[in-house]
């Protein structure tokens, strides 16, 4: 399999040493009852699914059927359709038109620019600076002929035609980096950062979500042409649409690859990149860009992968929606299909590494799960979700789903759990029976 060199453990202190000792099913299961029904969860509500793809055989279930708030394991649903539906390949195209004629360096009318719901303008995919992107746009026009502009900087036709903000997102997220609403041109990830001051002298420098998305994006464009000497006699426009269906494209920002952006999303768990990316379903295969039909897209692709209808509610992309469910059943049905699909390799390297990177880097270090489990989490008020890939001793690569609502300890505590269960999973060739 492709992906064996992928587990045993990568950077930082070697992990302990692998016991040889098969254990049995029934003494494995017997351990992870004694951890999911502890009576520190006697409040709690967990779901555990454990399989071996290869063999067929279940490992392990407990409440696999029912349905559980996933958090960002939503995330799954989102990457798996998208990768899926549009491919490793897809990339989006920002459009720059003239809306005139350009002729000696001057653009005799508007510039008019059609979104596309590119979430990559952001310090991340920019060398640590999104005002690269930006520069870049100013650069790209200097080179096709234009450094003044007669009219304004308008906005073309947007690909999206619902609301900004998730269906069922807490009003109180809001204005948090992780809970930035969406639009259809966005900057750094609905992320900016501001000084805040506690008392005279003190100042701390806080992430806060971007309000308005398109006026962010404008400004930064507006800065950038200052920057590069690129004027303009009229306003930059962020009301007025333009139709740039007729238009000359001047060029094009395209987007890194669908592959590079999956990753974006997947190992930090990136709300902003997985709502763009369910609109884009909605629009480029639902018909219309709206989160209405990019959930029926996601529908529509896990019933074709066979899974039940009574095993998922699919409310928004990210998993901040307390109106998202999903059973282990249906989870572990979508890592399968991507398992045995054409785009595994891809599918299973943008997932956060244990010990690694992404959102497990500080998670099972120095244990024979270190660079070996390749999973998803989430996390919201009471959820706490862990699903991915395990690599036993034996080699055997085996799929999981954690999912845990209603508790009162700490995450940590729930982490605990699941850590040591793919530790154990891990460190034993796979469970006998």
């Amino acid at each position: 399999m492709a992906v064996a060199a992928c587990a045993g453990a990568s950077a930082g202190s070697a992990p302990a040493p692998l016991r040889t000792t098969p254990l049995s099913l029934a003494r494995f299961s017997a351990i992870v009852d004694s951890m999911v029904k502890g009576p520190e969860f006697r409040n709690a509500h967990w779901g555990v699914l454990i399989v071996d793809p290869t063999s067929g055989d279940t490992l392990y279930s407990h409440n696999a059927g029912k349905l559980f708030m996933p958090a960002s394991n939503q995330k799954l649903l989102t990457g798996a359709t998208a990768l899926t539906q549009l491919g490793p390949d897809y990339r989006f195209r920002t459009q720059f038109s003239a809306n005139g004629r350009i002729a000696g360096g001057v653009l005799d009318g508007d510039l008019v620019i059609t979104p596309s719901g590119d979430p990559t303008f952001s310090d991340t995919m920019w060398n640590g600076d999104h005002r690269n992107a930006f520069r870049a746009m100013a650069d790209s026009l200097i080179a096709h002929g234009v450094r003044h502009i007669t009219g304004s900087v308008l906005r073309g036709s947007s690909p999206f035609t619902d609301g900004a903000c998730g269906f069922g997102w807490e009003l109180d997220d809001l204005n948090e980096p992780y809970a930035a609403c969406v639009q259809d041109l966005f900057v750094n990830e609905g992320m900016t950062r501001v000084l805040r001051g506690r008392f005279p002298g003190d100042t701390a420098v806080r992430a806060i979500a971007i309000r308005d998305p398109r006026g962010a994006f404008f400004a930064a464009l507006r800065n950038a042409f200052v920057e590069r000497g690129v004027t303009m006699a009229g306003l930059v426009d962020t009301v007025h649409v333009a139709s740039a269906t007729r238009l000359p494209p001047i060029f094009a920002m395209r987007s890194p690859p669908l592959r590079v952006i999956l990753t974006r999303m997947m190992k930090p768990s990136q709300n902003q990149v997985a709502e763009l990316l369910f609109k884009t379903l909605g629009r480029e295969k639902g018909g219309a860009g709206t989160a209405d039909s990019g959930r029926r897209v996601v529908e529509r692709q896990l019933r074709a992968w066979g899974i039940d209808t009574l095993g998922f509610t699919v409310r928004d992309g990210s998993g901040m929606s307390r109106h998202d469910y999903v059973s282990p059943e249906t989870i572990i049905r979508i890592l399968e299909v991507m398992r045995i699909g054409p785009h595994f390799n891809d599918w299973y390297e943008a997932l956060p590494i244990a010990g690694v990177d992404g959102t497990i880097a500080l998670r099972m270090r120095n244990t024979p799960a270190q660079g070996n489990v390749h999973a998803k989490t989430g996390t919201v008020d009471k959820a706490r979700s862990l699903s991915g890939y395990v690599t036993t001793a034996d080699g055997r690569l085996l799929e999981f789903s954690f999912l845990c609502n209603n508790f009162t300890v700490a995450n940590r505590d729930v982490e605990r759990v699941q850590d040591a269960i793919l530790v154990m999973l891990a460190e034993r060739p796979r469970p006998l029976r």
